[in-house]
């Protein structure tokens, strides 16, 4: 006898998003999560507009630490390139506040939530996905979706994925949230605290960010898992060049390893009765590390789906690729040219950000990235679209530019 028409593993936004839209389209739907709610979540905390439209904008007031209009890139050379807009790319939150909002929410749209919850085996049958508990307790469900991380028992359960992690197929990083007061931040980005920070890590093939929060900034590093042995000392020399910069003095903090899904859209993500979202499947952006909005969406493609199956009673992994078309439709070609961008290294970034810092084109491209407006492979288009109309603005700030440089050359 099946019990659930739905059963999701991991109330993360991945997991909280696929549970709300099954159960809102009718779905009866178990939401299962190891942890009591809420519960600490290593992660920066920085969610992009794209997966803020996913919930319609409607995010409660309190759970929004700072609103993000605008990111620098420390580049490799020194020097800064900044991209500000008066459009919202974003916002920071902390993640244990948000996750729990995101479960209450799938509560509302009517799926059951089960926490303390640990699941320590999944399998399918001819008819039905089974879940185990750690309490021996074995739920029924016509799908199950993965939604447990990148530590996922239910791909490893069913085989989707290898008992060991591939170093070279998955990040690693390490954060902590400093707390330094409300005028901390504001001393700490001089008065801007609506950019985020990403900066390189020295002796790393790696990348570091300052996210400012209320009255917290969040730090970290993360990489390919290859690359960043030994991780505590790597952090810990990227916090004391961030507190050389900003010419600040950090207190002690508690410090979060996680690892970082990878590779998802050359992996398997369905099978017969089963379905992988958000970290579980691999979705994380190859050149930034983001990975909460395309959890978020992919929760959504999921749902879409799963009903679609349940109309149909159709189950096996033929039906439930439709999933894999559309993340790849969704992620494919953005995924792709991040790959190629960052294979590229930290050169090719110095190069082409340094260029484009401080023309509106520029700025307005990056708030489209960051509100999921275009995607990594729309941007050379929308550069070429949009040139005619932005040309005059170059070319002054170009002329401006040479004008100040050849001022100071004099002046030295």
């Amino acid at each position: 006898m099946v019990s659930y028409d739905v059963i999701v593993v991991g109330a993360g936004p991945a997991g909280s998003v696929a549970a709300s839209d099954c159960a809102a389209q009718g779905l009866k739907t178990l939401l299962l999560e190891k942890c009591l709610l809420p519960r600490d979540k290593p992660c920066g905390g920085a969610v992009m507009y794209r997966g803020i439209s996913v919930l319609r904008g409607k995010i409660p007031a309190d759970l929004v630490e700072r609103r993000i209009y605008g990111m620098r890139f420390i580049l490799p050379s020194g020097k800064s390139a900044e991209f500000v807009s008066d459009r919202l790319m974003g916002i920071t939150t902390m993640r244990s506040e948000f996750d729990e909002y995101l479960a209450r929410r799938a509560v509302d749209s009517g799926a059951e939530l089960l926490e303390e919850a640990r699941v320590v085996n999944a399998r399918v049958t001819s008819d039905r996905a089974v879940t185990k508990l750690s309490d021996g307790r074995e739920l029924n469900s016509r799908i199950i979706i993965g939604a447990d991380g990148v530590n996922s028992i239910v791909s490893r359960s069913l085989g989707l994925r290898p008992e060991r992690k591939d170093l070279s197929r998955v990040g690693l990083g390490m954060e902590s949230d400093f707390h330094v007061g409300e005028d901390g931040v504001m001393e700490a980005t001089h008065g801007r605290p609506y950019i985020l920070e990403v900066a390189p890590v020295q002796g790393k093939v790696s990348y570091g960010w300052v996210f400012p929060k209320r009255e917290h900034l969040g730090i970290g590093i993360a990489g390919a898992a290859v690359h960043m042995y030994p991780l505590r000392p790597a952090f810990d020399g990227f916090v004391s060049s961030v507190e050389k910069r900003l010419g600040l003095s950090l207190p002690a903090a508690r410090r979060r390893t996680y690892f970082l899904g990878a590779d998802g859209l050359h992996s398997r993500n369905v099978m017969d009765h089963a379905i992988l979202v958000g970290d579980a499947a691999g979705f994380v952006d190859p050149m930034m590390g983001e990975g909460i909005a395309y959890a978020m969406r992919s929760g959504v493609f999921a749902a879409k789906v799963a009903a679609r199956a349940a109309e149909r009673g159709r189950y096996d992994g033929a039906f439930l690729s439709e999933y894999d078309t559309l993340c790849h439709k969704a992620f494919g070609s953005s995924f792709a040219m991040a790959a190629w961008a960052g294979m590229r290294g930290a050169s090719f970034a110095d190069f082409v950000l340094s260029r484009a810092s401080g023309y509106r084109l520029a700025s307005e491209v990056m708030v489209m990235l960051a509100r999921g407006e275009i995607g990594y492979s729309d941007i050379p288009i929308t550069v070429i679209r949009r040139l005619p109309r932005e040309l005059p603005g170059i070319l002054r700030h170009y002329l401006e530019t040479r004008k100040d440089t050849a001022h100071r050359k004099s002046a030295g």
